[in-house]
């Protein structure tokens, strides 16, 4: 039997074929469980010797194997030789978060498995993953913070999670905030979530911050980059499109909840904020600014957020 445990969320995903290899530990032992977690093309005769032995003494034999989007041609082709080939005593399962739906190998796994898929599309699917998994020992507002400061991404929030623990019995919002540092990707969308709702003063506080460890053309870019992912957002919700189509066409994998957000400012107003932004990288490139120091490119980006 082949299975395909997939979807947008590796932790889910992981978690889910954990279970899977310690039920089957427990019940057959570790003897026949082959976990295959980083595949390479050098030891394709071992492998096949693995995935197409059958069991030795009992009745099952597990062989997993850990799958990225990014997989090698001749890993590919190897594994899809092998497909139609699996003893009706092996269990074959693929570990294969955030797949490539185009790739010829997903296409096939998905015809002849049992496929499960886990996904965290929204922030409220986190919120409940993280209540249930860590019930009586983290408050709401705790939880609440840390999606903020790790963008829903529900990996990094599981492991912050499971540092303070250590020291902690319970988690407040106070824990987080005094011990969790928001790396720039999250301070670039706390900072998106300030311009979204107008609120332009805590805006420029979060630049303080974020551009006392970050070159300005670095921070620049990235913003630019995530109000253009705003913007498209905001488009397809004025054409009616659902937060489940916004988040497939878009591909927003751990970005999903942003589909399911709603803010202060108008498409208008955020369309021209983008262009005014747009239009700053091509003042800089012709030579046009006011300086070419970096708090002369600070105040015309400022600019650009005060004027929208």
């Amino acid at each position: 039997m082949i299975y395909l445990f997939t979807w947008n969320s590796d932790f889910l995903v992981s978690e889910n074929v954990f279970k899977w290899k310690n039920q089957f530990i427990e019940k057959y032992g570790d003897f026949n469980l082959v976990h295959i977690k980083q595949i390479s093309d050098w030891e394709f005769d071992s492998y096949s010797q693995n995935i197409l032995s059958s069991s030795f003494l009992w009745e099952k034999k597990l062989i997993i194997i850990d799958l990225h989007s990014e997989l090698e041609e001749k890993i590919s082709e190897f594994l899809l030789k092998i497909l139609d080939k699996i003893p009706e005593s092996n269990i074959l399962l693929f570990n294969y978060p955030k797949p490539d739906k185009r790739q010829k190998l997903y296409k096939e796994i998905e015809k002849i498995s049992e496929k499960k898929e886990y996904n965290a599309e929204s922030e409220n699917d986190v919120i409940n993953i993280i209540k249930g998994k860590y019930k009586d020992k983290i408050s709401n507002s705790a939880i609440n913070l840390l999606i903020r400061y790790k963008s829903n991404n529900l990996n990094k929030i599981i492991s912050e999670i499971e540092k303070l623990l250590i020291l902690k019995d319970y988690i407040e919002d106070s824990d987080v905030f005094n011990n969790i540092i928001p790396e720039l990707e999250e301070s670039i969308f706390l900072l998106i979530d300030d311009i979204l709702n107008n609120d332009i003063i805590s805006a420029f506080k979060k630049i303080d911050i974020i551009l006392n460890d970050t070159n300005i053309y670095a921070f620049y870019n990235n913003l630019l980059a995530n109000i253009r992912t705003s913007v498209y957002i905001m488009k397809l919700k004025k054409e009616k499109l659902s937060p489940n189509e916004i988040w497939n066409i878009l591909s927003l994998w751990n970005k999903a909840f942003l589909a399911w957000k709603s803010y202060k400012i108008s498409f208008e107003r955020l369309s021209k904020l983008y262009l005014s932004l747009i239009n700053l990288d091509k003042k800089m490139k012709s030579w046009v600014m006011v300086g070419t120091e970096d708090n002369d490119f600070r105040f015309e980006l400022e600019s650009c957020l005060l004027a929208n």
